[in-house]
């Protein structure tokens, strides 16, 4: 990430040659005062723009022309950026991240200016939407991108040395592995159903016994039971139909809680990386800088040990990623209490080359005349009861099935995407990887 600030070097002349007409107190115009690294007295002044104040801010930061230009600066990032050691990712103010953030409040996308505290409370003081000009765009763009250094060696780097250690990102993103998670299923309580879900043209689903010799059709419900509920005569009208689809259904009987321990300080810190960084690529999209764009990658070059599509180094293959993917992806996207049994039908779904190849190799469905089989369905054990009995909503299942499908649920569902931007929880745990 050190690289980032060698290009801001570049970038930052930009922000203390401008003009500005307003003064206060002095015969020296805002800009000049930049120029004279008065950022304090700029930023305070309420004639100057909000560009130059922001600048101001983030002179005030650290990050200035002069700073770096200091012997030694680019060699401890830390010391000179004043990064200091903050409370929790929403502490917005400790050390010099309080000046980061009062330019972002002054220039910021609406992603950021709206955005929480962590306490219920908007960031900002007056919390509300603006339109900004292109220059507060261009600074905005360099906020978030310092604010991101501020988060990450804030909070990961426990002994402000300037380096994030493999020891501290396994200390603060510390997932339980005392129970052996695999893709040979270890840790999943993921067993065959010894049913079918039939989709037939249409998108009209039927559930059915192994043999399709007993079915019903799917009114609100998965878990009904094709044997005593169902008959043939309605396998027989499900046969006549186009059958496009055969779904196995899957249960899962209990899962390993791989969060472990207290998800706050996860929680905020993936919240925070998310704001930050959508919000830059928000910045991106209204200035149409493109991902292509070669600036944009100038710019967000030293992102990519964060911004890293949950791959190892030189995209390779992420160990924790492979650990953590065998719980994430059976609780991506589950139907809960309020999924109507229209969205139901979309919920629950986990393709079969999925199932079988990062979540359990050992598991595997035996098709039906070659019919085309996709995906697979999830319903969850509701009880400890003898038998046990299911349900198609995570929020109905057993407690600790629950608090595991849960706590994962809370890092993040979205997407990881190398370089689109964004950082998700699975990138974070990548970090040392590259």
């Amino acid at each position: 990430m050190k690289t980032i600030f060698r290009l801001l070097l570049l970038f930052f002349l930009q922000f203390v040659l401008v003009s500005c007409g307003d003064k206060k107190e002095s015969a020296q115009s805002c800009s000049i005062q930049l120029d004279e690294q008065k950022y304090s007295t700029v930023a305070e002044n309420e004639n100057c723009t909000n560009y130059e104040r922001a600048s101001g801010y983030l002179g005030q930061a650290g990050v200035s022309f002069a700073n770096f230009l200091k012997s030694g600066a680019t060699d401890n990032l830390t010391k000179t950026l004043g990064i200091s050691k903050l409370s929790s990712p929403n502490d917005y103010t400790t050390g010099n991240r309080g000046y980061v953030t009062k330019a972002q409040c002054l220039i910021g996308s609406n992603t950021i200016v709206t955005s929480p505290d962590g306490g219920g409370s908007s960031r900002c003081p007056d919390g509300s939407s603006r339109t900004r000009s292109t220059d507060e765009l261009e600074i905005s763009m360099f906020a978030n991108i310092v604010d991101l250094m501020y988060l990450s060696y804030g909070v990961i780097d426990n002994d402000s040395n300037d380096t994030i250690s493999a020891k501290e990102i396994r200390s603060f993103t510390s997932l339980d592995t005392s129970v052996v998670v695999d893709s040979s299923g270890e840790g999943t309580g993921l067993s065959s159903y010894n049913r079918f879900e039939v989709v037939v043209a249409d998108n009209k689903s039927y559930i059915a016994d192994s043999n399709l010799s007993s079915c019903v059709a799917y009114i609100d419900k998965y878990v009904v039971d094709p044997v005593t509920d169902g008959d043939a005569v309605t396998c027989l009208r499900m046969l006549a139909e186009r059958i496009t689809e055969l779904r196995p259904i899957f249960k899962l009987d209990s899962l390993h809680n791989i969060t472990g321990g207290d998800l706050t300080e996860r929680i905020n810190m993936v919240n925070e990386l998310t704001t930050i960084s959508n919000s830059l690529v928000e910045d991106f999209i209204t200035l149409e800088i493109s991902s292509e764009n070669s600036v944009r990658k100038q710019l967000t070059a030293g992102l990519s040990k964060l911004d890293n599509g949950a791959k190892a180094k030189d995209n390779g293959t992420c160990v924790k990623v492979g650990i953590f993917d065998v719980i994430f992806l059976l609780s991506l996207k589950p139907g809960d209490n309020s999924t109507t049994p229209t969205e139901l039908k979309d919920r629950n779904l986990l393709s079969y080359e999925t199932l079988t190849t990062l979540i359990d190799n050992s598991s595997s469905a035996t098709t039906v005349s070659e019919l085309p089989m996709t995906n697979i369905r999830l319903v969850y054990a509701k009880d400890n009861s003898t038998p046990t009995t299911y349900t198609d909503s995570y929020e109905e299942a057993e407690s600790s099935l629950y608090t595991a499908m849960n706590n994962t649920r809370s890092l993040g569902t979205d997407a990881s995407v190398k370089g689109d931007g964004k950082i998700s929880f699975r990138e974070l745990i990548c970090w040392d990887e590259n």
